[in-house]
C-alpha cells in the first residue's frame, strides 16, 4: 500500500464529526510523524514512497507569469512571520513571541484571533517600516492526528464556468470558515487605515492551506483584489482539485509554495485522491539549493514523491527551522 494511504489517508471517508485535535508540543509532532514512517518501511521493505500521477493541468502565462513569485529573500525572511502564528496570543499581540524577530521584527497594531472547536488560530500584524499587512495562520503540532482526523472529502467552490467543477478540502475550508469573520474583520480595519501597504498571507503547514482559502475568500469577495494578493506559505498540502488549482493559477496575484526535499506534507491530500497544487512552488533540493520549477504544472523534479519522507524536511528551510514550539 502506497505511503499516502497508509500513513497520511487511511480513512478516505468523512471524519470531521470526531472532535477536534488538541495542540500538543513539538516534540510530539515530530515522534508522531517519525512512528509514522518507520511503520511504513517497515511495512513495506524499505520501499520508497510514490505519488506519482501525471498531471494534466496547465496554467495561463498571460494570467499568472513566472513573475509572479516571491523573490528567495523575502521567502526566507517571512519565515519569521510564519513561525509566529505558532506563538500564543499574549505574545502575538505585544510582538515580543520567539519568532517575532529578524524580518518581522517591528510589526505592530496585532490582532489575534482562534477558533476552539477547530482548534485553529491566526494573527493580522502591521509592520509600518516595511509597509506591510501580514495575515498569518497557524499550523498544526500533531501531524499524525491532524491527518487521521480531518475529513479530506471535497466541498464545491461555487465557481462559474469553466471553474463550476472546482473542488476545495473540506476539513480545510472548514478551519478556514471558522477564523473567517474575524480575519475579515481585523483585514478590514487594517486596510481601511494602510490602503496602500502590500498584504501578504503566509503560513507553514496546515497554516499555508489556511493561508491560501483566506485570500482566496477575500478576494472572491471583492475585498481584496486579487493582484494585491501576497501568497507566501511553508510545507503546505494540497487544498483543492486540478480545477481549483486551475482557478487560483488563472489570477494575477503573487503566489509562491516553498516546499522542501522529502516534506511529505507538501504532498499531501495525494493526487491519487484527486488533489493539485496551485502554482509557483520554490522548491529547495537536497543539498539546500533552491530549484526552478515548471510553472506550467506540478514538476516532477520539485516534488519528492519517489523518496522516503524525512522528518526534518517539514520544518527546516534553508538555515533555519520553522519554530513551531514558541
Amino acid at each position: 500500500m502506497k505511503f499516502i494511504n497508509l500513513v497520511l489517508f487511511s480513512a478516505v471517508t468523512a471524519l470531521a464529526s470526531k472532535p477536534p485535535v488538541k495542540q500538543t508540543e513539538d516534540s510530539e509532532l515530530y515522534n508522531s510523524l517519525d512512528h509514522a514512517i518507520k511503520e511504513y518501511i517497515k511495512k513495506n521493505n524499505g520501499t520508497k514512497f510514490d505519488d506519482h500521477v501525471p498531471s494534466n493541468i496547465s496554467i495561463d502565462k498571460a494570467a499568472a507569469p513566472a513573475s509572479k513569485i516571491t523573490n528567495e529573500a523575502e521567502a526566507r525572511g517571512f519565515i519569521k512571520y510564519a513561525g509566529a502564528a505558532y506563538c500564543g496570543k499574549d505574545s502575538v499581540l505585544k510582538w515580543n513571541c520567539a519568532n517575532c524577530n529578524g524580518y518581522a521584527a517591528g510589526a505592530s497594531e496585532a490582532v489575534y484571533f482562534s477558533d476552539e472547536d477547530t482548534n485553529t488560530a491566526g494573527y493580522l500584524a502591521v509592520n509600518k517600516g516595511k509597509s506591510l499587512i501580514v495575515l498569518g495562520y497557524r499550523g498544526t503540532k500533531n501531524i499524525e492526528n491532524w491527518l487521521h482526523n480531518i475529513d479530506i472529502s471535497f466541498t464545491k467552490a461555487n465557481l462559474p464556468s469553466p471553474y463550476q467543477d472546482a473542488n476545495i478540502h473540506t476539513g480545510f475550508i472548514t478551519m478556514c470558515n471558522a477564523l473567517y469573520p474575524a480575519s475579515l474583520a481585523a483585514f478590514k480595519n487594517a486596510i481601511a487605515k494602510y490602503p496602500n501597504y502590500k498584504v501578504v498571507f503566509t503560513g507553514h503547514s496546515l497554516g499555508g492551506a489556511l493561508a491560501t482559502l483566506t485570500a482566496f475568500k477575500l478576494a472572491q469577495a471583492g475585498v481584496i483584489s486579487w493582484n494585491k494578493v501576497n501568497l507566501l506559505s511553508y510545507g503546505q498540502p494540497r487544498v483543492g482539485n486540478p480545477k481549483f488549482a486551475q482557478f487560483l493559477n488563472s489570477k494575477a496575484m503573487t503566489a509562491t509554495r516553498v516546499t522542501a526535499y522529502a516534506d511529505l506534507v507538501a504532498i499531501s491530500p495525494g493526487r491519487t485522491f484527486g488533489y493539485e497544487h496551485n502554482q509557483h512552488n520554490m522548491h529547495i533540493n537536497e543539498d539546500g539549493k533552491t530549484v526552478k520549477c515548471s510553472i506550467y504544472e506540478e514538476d516532477e523534479n520539485c516534488i519528492s514523491d519517489h523518496i522516503i519522507p524525512s522528518i526534518d524536511a517539514h520544518f527546516n528551510f534553508w538555515d533555519q527551522r520553522m519554530n513551531s514550539k514558541c
